[in-house]
């Protein structure tokens, strides 16, 4: 048995299981169109887990503070883009306006 989750649904099972913080609105909005591609592409399904998600992604403001975090430094990622490639690289990332978002790594 199976249930399709909305945007809506999506994004307000974060209140409900009270990890609102975790992630911005527009994040986990990117998050869902996210999800849903993957599905699309895979012909895979995800089951719901608010949790799961916090512990594996991780919002950032930018690409810069996410590849400082996690030990990239020197001059090959000293700009946002170079930041992002590098980032890409790495792990799987969703950009939406005002910040991104990555699997943790």
């Amino acid at each position: 048995m199976k249930t399709i989750v909305s945007e809506y649904q999506f994004v307000d099972s974060f209140r409900a299981c009270g990890r609102e913080s975790q992630f911005t609105v527009p994040a986990r909005r990117a998050l869902f169109a996210h999800f849903e591609q993957v599905e699309e592409d895979s012909d895979t399904e995800f089951t719901l887990d608010p949790i799961g998600i916090c512990c594996e992604w991780a919002e950032y403001p930018s690409a810069l503070k996410a590849a400082n975090d996690y030990g990239s430094s020197g001059k090959e990622n000293d700009t946002e883009e170079a930041a992002l490639d590098w980032l890409h690289e790495q792990t799987q990332v969703v950009p939406f306006d005002g910040g991104l978002v990555i699997q943790q790594f």
